[in-house]
């Protein structure tokens, strides 16, 4: 196999313990494969190589590469395993020895919702909670923070407070130990408890420790940005003082903090729990070209949590061709997958990416109308999402709507919709048999809705039920006439939808399910219909049925997306708020904009030959690009701005004309004008191209100049209340409060107390990480 410098480099590491940063599309596996048939021909037995991986797909993979470099050999390969196999093997290991009782493993995700509902269930009972706790999104959220404690060796109290997570949602503590106790009194584990269990029985017990190490001498991971704080103990664990162990992986590529990676393992805890290691670097990407990786670079260098690395197209990549569309009516969805098919390419070549799964829904609407085959992976398609059951159910309740559909499990299904957006609390079974009824004769809704206020436990409840009850009322006399757009405004504003979402929903959830209620009604204000008009069009959109086809186009998530490629990629919904996703505005850390950069970069480079980047329309945006400047506005709260932070921070019209030019050099080309290209300076003198480019109101250059030291400390609006920081004399503390008119933030230090500083003075740096401050 062809391997360049930086592979080699890797393959012939001598010994101790290695780190390894590599961008995406890298051949970081190459570099893997060839290292253990490295170490195999220096005569290291293969029973003494271990090589982990985070999923059945990524190992499979390894393997079949691993056999055909081996298959005129002779060696026998190593042992590869996930993370979980091996955890597997350990409980299997640990049981025989009667360390870990030898309980059933349940694998089927249903079995573990039914042990988290019965444990929220008597902590309803026990802590007085209510119907709220047991809606789908909380126990959504529930099963999540199970996953997060058995991804730590830390109590659920501990993990709770670590994470920082919603007061609101302090019940989950005692509702996980009564998880806990029912699964242990059943005799049962679930996947999660396959590495949890091992870790805490080898940390309780030096003896098993001492059994389980040293019995390997090379360890090798891939994806180690994704390790969390149990798999990075079982590491520890079973390298012991004799492995040598080898880590590969991207920081810029760690997306999963919500199951408990973070980017300080691969940054800095790798380096502190195996010294001595050497960092190596795999800087070239095989996917795609120039343009591409300098958008990539000058978006990711803004993160301060990483390693530095800039990535480099290597010269075998295609010249990526790089778009920026604003999403106007008619949307360019269409237009930009005509012009794909007209050169011979298909569909599934072709990927759109989301962020949050609401802004699926305008691309769903769009494919429908345009009559092109999609599927979406991940979530519900448009007409099966609940919110947007709910306010079809609403539409049609006007004027006898409901009771005239040919689909009665389809009018069933609207109803119970509406019975839980937002929620009567009846329970599941009760709602059901509510909506069968109401299907069957919807004038009877507002008086069975007022019946069960009548006999709600709390007054609250009461008064919500008789407001639903009148809503419905006054449903059942509109006109089919009425126009739909401001009748869907109505009812959400009458029921109190968006107020139901945040208060009952994580802010997540509540975020996603608002954004698709939105993009829904604008669905509807673009169709300028009346209600009986737009049903008709809806039900015709839903006649569509390409579900089945093979030559149709993936919607999925960018999550989702993480380790794929596809020669075009398409990111719609590139608005502020939604990429980067912002939860409390005013109290968002660095932390939180790091994580959807991260994600932001993981989208882009999933493409090969084409990037797509879909916005709505900003004043500024065009022109600040089109200057090469990469500052984004400090503000787009009064919405002038509404274009994703992260397309100026891109620097896309720069790294477009840059990377052309690396691609496709011309004689006596007039020289680039841009404000930020320092990114570029670097990346010129990594490759070795020229290309001529001045900044305003500085000599011209063509490559190399001294860097500068970048700022490091906070600035003003980089500020926020709670936020944890570090000062070089005080230490860490907490900004309690900024006095933006008078330049000041008080901060609360530990030792000092309350102090005010200047903040232009007091170069306060933001401190990263759960257990800093």
């Amino acid at each position: 196999m062809q391997l360049t410098e930086e592979q080699q480099q890797i393959v012939h590491h001598g010994k101790g313990h290695a780190r390894v940063s590599a961008v995406a599309g890298s051949g970081k596996t190459t570099a893997m494969v060839a290292r253990v048939c490295r170490l195999l021909e220096q005569g290291v037995s293969p029973d003494l190589i271990r090589v982990l991986m985070f999923n059945r797909s990524a190992a499979d993979a390894f393997i079949a590469k691993l056999y055909k470099a081996l298959a005129d050999t002779g060696m026998a390969p190593p042992e590869v395993y996930t993370f979980h196999a091996l955890g597997l093997r350990l409980v299997r290991s640990f049981t025989r020895r009667g360390a870990l009782p030898a309980y059933t493993l349940l694998t089927q995700a249903y079995e573990q919702e039914r042990f988290a509902r019965e444990a929220m269930k008597s902590s309803v009972e026990v802590h007085g909670g209510d119907e709220s706790w047991l809606t789908r999104e909380s126990m959504e959220a529930f099963r999540t923070f199970i996953d997060l404690v058995k991804s730590d060796i830390q109590p659920a109290d501990s993990v709770f407070a670590g994470y920082e997570l919603d007061p609101n949602l302090q019940y989950f503590i005692g509702a996980y130990e009564v998880f806990e106790r029912l699964r242990r009194a059943a005799g049962v584990r679930f996947f999660n408890d396959l590495i949890h269990e091992p870790v805490l029985a080898i940390k309780n017990d030096p003896q098993l420790a001492a059994w389980i190490g040293n019995r390997v001498e090379h360890i090798i991971v891939d994806e180690y940005q994704d390790i969390n704080e149990v798999q990075q103990q079982l590491l520890c664990s079973i390298a012991g003082s004799r492995a040598q162990v080898m880590v590969v992986g991207d920081v810029d590529q760690c997306i999963y903090e919500w199951r408990g990676a973070r980017p300080e393992y691969i940054v800095s805890r790798f380096g502190r729990d195996f010294r001595g290691a050497v960092s190596y670097t795999l800087r070239y990407t095989f996917r795609y070209g120039h343009r591409l990786s300098l958008a990539a670079n000058h978006l990711i260098k803004n993160n301060r949590m990483r390693d530095r690395k800039l990535c480099l197209s290597h010269e075998t990549t295609p010249d990526t061709r790089l778009e920026y569309h604003q999403e106007t009516e008619p949307s360019p969805l269409p237009a930009i997958l005509a012009d794909w098919r007209a050169q011979g390419r298909t569909l599934p070549e072709a990927v759109v990416l989301v962020r949050l799964f609401a802004a699926a829904v305008p691309v769903e609407l769009t494919l429908l109308e345009a009559n092109i085959p999609y599927r979406l992976v991940g979530h519900e398609s448009v007409f099966f999402c609940r919110e947007i059951q709910a306010l079809l159910g609403y539409l049609y309740l006007c004027r006898g709507g409901l009771e005239k559909m040919t689909d009665r499990d389809e009018a069933r299904a609207l109803v119970m919709a509406m019975l839980t957006n937002p929620n009567l609390w009846q329970g599941e079974e009760n709602n059901r048999k509510l909506a069968a009824v109401i299907a069957e004769d919807p004038q009877r809704a507002p008086t069975l809705i007022r019946d069960l206020g009548q006999q709600a436990k709390s007054t609250f409840l009461a008064g919500r039920l008789q407001d639903l009850a009148a809503t419905w009322e006054g449903l059942l006399h509109r006109p089919l006439t009425d126009s739909a757009a401001p009748l869907l405004e109505h009812v959400i504003d009458e029921t109190g939808l968006y107020a139901f979402y945040t208060r009952f929903s994580s802010s997540a959830d509540a975020a996603n399910k608002i954004r698709t209620c939105r993009a829904f009604v604008r669905f509807a204000r673009q169709r300028r219909q009346n209600v009986g008009d737009f049903l008709a069009s809806i039900e015709e959109l839903r006649r569509v049925n390409n579900a089945g086809e093979d030559d149709c186009l993936l919607i999925t998530s960018i999550h989702r997306a993480k380790g794929l490629e596809w020669p075009l990629v398409i990111l719609p919904g590139l608005e502020d708020g939604v990429v980067p996703y912002r939860r409390e505005e005013d109290e968002e850390g660095p932390e939180g904009i790091e994580d959807e950069r991260r994600l932001m970069y993981v989208g882009m480079t999933r493409a090969i030959e084409r990037l797509c980047l879909l916005y709505p329309t900003d004043r500024r945006f065009e022109r600040k690009t089109r200057a090469g400047d990469a500052r984004s506005p400090f503000s787009t709260e009064d919405a002038k701005y509404p274009a994703s932070c992260f397309l100026y921070e891109c620097n896309l019209w720069l790294s477009d004309q840059v990377g052309g030019r690396i691609a496709h050099p011309q004689p006596d080309e007039k020289p680039l004008r841009a404000k930020n290209i320092q990114v570029v300076r670097d990346y010129l003198a990594a490759v070795q191209a020229e290309v001529a480019i001045e900044e305003p109101g500085r000599r011209r250059t063509k490559a190399r100049k001294k860097i500068r030291k970048k700022r490091d400390w906070l600035v003003e609006r980089e500020l926020r209340r709670g936020m944890r920081v570090s000062h070089k004399v005080l230490g860490p503390g907490r900004v309690k409060s900024i006095g933006h008119a008078q330049g000041i933030v008080t901060v609360e230090f530990p030792e000092y107390g309350l102090q005010n500083l200047v903040i232009n003075l007091a170069k306060l740096r933001p401190v990263i990480g759960k257990d800093s401050g």
